[in-house]
């Protein structure tokens, strides 16, 4: 039993993310025309003097971008293909779905992921230090935003309202938070409210980490490790998956 499901995750990340990314390579150019067209405004407004946040920024804005959008891909696989009904009467479990949707949607996410590393690389921002952390905050990032995508897609009525909800969390999580911004930019009382968006605590870690912003870095880290945890269980403890 959980060697199938084993099989199942594997077989779906697979399907799902590498066959996508293989066959739809326009959708990688498509995901990365926003947070490059901020980067390049970013730097032509900054003169470079903010490259540092717009870099840091996009590889928040690809790994939550792409995860949000599992609302209209989990939607479609729902209504439309009847893909989620078929799999409850299975031995799957909401959670293999959810974990095959996660590394599906990493798979999908590496290009983008390792054009910014390579920025990044070449801007001289990276080194040991660093990297652990940014691979301590992109992982909980991917699971949490992921999590409340297949939460809230469970809950959809017709495919149509689905892309626009996609779109609509997509610019509220990436742009609003300070993913591209200093965080001292806003007032400490608004920035309370954007603390629902995991991608927030998730850009003030990393700002930390790489000396852009003063803070505590593990009072911020706990923040969106318990908000990942939420969002996980909301998934799997109160998502629509047998009553669709």
């Amino acid at each position: 039993m959980a060697y199938s499901r084993i099989r199942f995750i594997i077989t779906f990340a697979w399907f799902y993310g590498y066959t996508s990314l293989k066959r739809g390579y326009v959708y990688v150019a498509t995901y990365m025309i926003t947070p490059l067209s901020v980067l390049f405004l970013i730097y032509v407004i900054s003169r470079g003097a903010l490259l540092p946040y717009a870099i840091l920024g996009g590889l928040l804005s690809i790994i939550t971008m792409n995860s949000l959008s599992l609302v209209a891909d989990v939607t479609f696989l729902r209504l439309e293909l009847k893909l989620q009904d078929l799999l409850v009467s299975t031995h799957v479990k909401a959670l293999d779905y959810l974990i095959g949707h996660i590394l599906s949607n990493l798979i999908f996410s590496m290009p983008g992921i390792m054009v910014y590393i390579l920025l990044g690389t070449l801007y001289g921002m990276f080194n040991a230090f660093r990297i652990i952390w940014l691979i301590l905050v992109l992982t909980p990032l991917l699971i949490s935003s992921s999590a409340l995508a297949f939460f809230i897609s469970t809950f959809i009525p017709h495919v149509r309202h689905s892309w626009g909800v996609a779109s609509f969390l997509s610019i509220v999580f990436t742009i609003i938070p300070p993913l591209y911004y200093p965080a001292y930019a806003i007032p400490v009382i608004f920035l309370y409210p954007l603390l629902i968006s995991p991608s927030t605590p998730a850009s003030l870690v990393l700002q930390s980490a790489f000396g852009l912003y003063e803070t505590d870095i593990i009072l911020n880290y706990v923040t969106l490790i318990v908000e990942t945890s939420i969002y996980v269980l909301l998934a799997l403890k109160f998502s629509r998956w047998r009553s669709v």
